[in-house]
C-alpha cells in the first residue's frame, strides 16, 4: 500500500454535515438500530470494470463509505491520491485519460516541430513585457479591448483562477482553454498533473504555432473521454473556452441578476475560490435552466457557503440534478428552507431532496438529520408528500428507515433519468 496519499478533496463528509445539516443532539434509539462506519466497500461493487484501471492509474479495491460518501484510493503514475465521493473520482478517471492523450501527443512530429519553434520564444516575451511592455503585446495579442482587461485583471486580481500576466499577454491562457475544452477537462482544474501536462502542451503549441486542430489530428482516437455526471452542458463549455474568467463572471453575474439573485449575494458566491470558473458556470447555467422556479436566491446563499472543492462540486451537482428533476419528473414550483437546506417542492405539493450521496446507510449521524428536516415539513403548510433521490445507492436498512419515516426514497439518480 502506498503512503502519504495526498488529498485530492479532504473532509466532504464534515463539511456536507456542517454546512447542510447542523449539529443535533444524539438520538435514544439503541445503537443496535444503527449501522457502524465505516463500512468497506469493493471497488469493483461500486463502479463499472471499465473505470477500475486504466494506462496510468488503478483504484485501489477497497472503499471506505461513512454513510454518505465513499473514499477512495487511486494509485497513479503521478503518486497516490485519496479520491472523495464518486463524483470527484469521475472527474480524475477522465483526466487521467486526458493526461495519457497529452502524452500520445507529445511523441508526435508536429508537437516536437512545435517544441524547437518555442523553445526561446516565451522567455524572450516574458523579458519584453518588463522592458517594452506596450510594444510586445501589440505583437502578440488580437482583440485589443478584451485582452487589456484581461492583462489588467491578471496584475490585480486576487482570483486564483485568473491567469498571470505572461500567459495571459502571450495567449497561453486561451490556448490553454481550447485544450481543455477538446481534452474534456477544467482548465481550471486542482489535480496537479493535469495542470502540469496542460501547461506544457499550451506554451508549445503557442510557441511553436501548433494549432488545436493539427494537434488532434495527429493522435488517434477522440479527443476528451468525458464520463458524464448528468448533462452535458457543451454550450456552458463552450463558454468556458472561449471567455476568460474575468468575462465569465460579468456573464454569471448577469444570469444571478436576472434569476432574482442580490449583487451582492451574487458577488460573494462569485467570488468563493472553492468554485472553479467552470464549476461556477455550469452551476449557475444549470441553475437558470429549471423553468418557472422561485426563490433561486436561497440555493445561491447556500452555495456560496460551501467551504471546500469537494462541496462546490456538491452543490453543482445538486443544481445539475435539480435540473434534470424539472425537465424529466416533476414539475418544480420553487426551493423552500427545510432546515436550513434548499429542498424542490414541486407543482403538486411533494418536498424533494435531491443529493449526490454515494452509499446511504442508517447511521445514528443520519436519523440526527433527519429528525429535524422531518419536523420541518410537517410545518408547511399544502405539503402532499416528501422524497429523497440520491445518486448511489441506499442501504435496505436505511430505506427501511426512511420509508417509515414517510420519505420515498429514489437511487442512482442520474443513471436513471439519463437513460430516458
Amino acid at each position: 500500500m502506498l503512503r502519504n496519499h495526498r488529498v485530492i478533496a479532504s473532509g466532504l463528509t464534515s463539511g456536507i454535515i456542517l454546512f447542510l445539516w447542523g449539529m443535533g443532539l444524539v438520538p435514544t434509539a439503541p445503537a443496535q438500530d444503527f449501522q457502524k462506519v465505516p463500512i468497506m466497500l469493493q471497488a469493483s461493487d461500486v463502479l463499472p470494470s471499465q473505470l477500475l484501471k486504466g494506462s496510468n492509474y488503478e483504484v485501489v479495491k477497497t472503499v471506505k463509505n461513512d454513510g454518505l460518501v465513499n473514499t477512495y484510493q487511486l494509485d497513479t503514475k503521478y503518486g497516490p491520491f485519496t479520491v472523495e465521493s464518486t463524483g470527484l473520482l469521475l472527474i480524475r478517471i477522465n483526466e487521467l485519460r486526458a493526461i495519457l492523450k497529452m502524452e500520445q501527443l507529445k511523441g508526435t512530429d508536429v508537437y516536437l516541430e512545435a517544441l524547437k519553434k518555442s523553445a526561446t520564444k516565451p522567455l524572450k516575451t516574458a523579458e519584453g513585457l518588463v522592458t517594452n511592455p506596450v510594444e510586445t503585446t501589440k505583437g502578440v495579442v488580437s482583440g485589443v479591448g478584451r485582452w487589456f482587461g484581461d492583462v489588467g485583471r491578471s496584475i490585480t486580481s486576487d482570483d486564483p483562477h485568473q491567469a498571470g500576466v505572461v500567459k495571459t499577454a502571450t495567449g497561453q491562457a486561451t490556448t490553454k482553454r481550447e485544450f481543455a475544452f477538446e481534452f474534456g477537462v477544467d482548465p481550471y482544474s486542482s489535480f496537479e498533473p493535469l495542470q502540469k501536462a496542460l501547461d506544457e502542451v499550451s506554451m508549445t503549441a503557442g510557441g511553436g504555432g501548433l494549432t488545436v486542430k493539427v494537434a488532434f489530428a495527429a493522435i488517434p482516437g477522440a479527443a476528451g473521454t468525458a464520463i458524464g455526471l448528468g448533462g452535458t452542458a457543451e454550450d456552458m463549455k463552450s463558454l468556458v473556452r472561449d471567455k476568460s474568467p474575468a468575462e465569465l463572471e460579468k456573464i454569471n453575474e448577469k444570469k444571478l441578476r436576472e434569476m432574482g439573485v442580490a449583487g451582492s449575494l451574487a458577488k460573494v458566491f462569485l467570488k468563493n475560490p472553492n468554485y472553479t470558473p467552470l464549476e461556477e458556470t455550469l452551476l449557475v447555467g444549470e441553475l437558470a435552466k429549471i423553468p418557472g422556479v422561485k426563490d433561486r436566491a436561497f440555493f445561491i446563499e447556500s452555495a456560496s457557503l460551501a467551504s471546500e472543492e469537494s462541496v462546490a462540486l456538491f452543490m453543482r451537482l445538486r443544481a445539475q440534478w435539480m435540473a434534470l428533476y424539472g425537465a424529466k419528473v416533476k414539475a418544480v414550483a420553487g426551493f423552500v428552507e427545510v432546515n436550513g437546506v434548499p429542498f424542490l417542492r414541486t407543482r403538486d405539493g411533494t418536498i424533494v431532496g435531491i443529493f449526490p450521496f454515494d452509499h446511504v446507510a442508517w447511521t445514528s449521524a443520519l436519523a440526527v438529520k433527519e429528525r429535524p428536516v422531518s419536523e420541518d415539513i410537517k410545518k408547511m403548510a399544502g405539503v402532499k408528500g416528501k422524497e429523497l433521490w440520491v445518486g448511489g445507492t441506499v442501504d435496505p436498512v436505511a430505506r427501511g428507515a426512511l420509508e417509515a419515516r414517510g420519505w420515498k426514497v429514489e437511487e442512482k439518480f442520474a443513471e436513471r433519468l439519463l437513460k430516458n
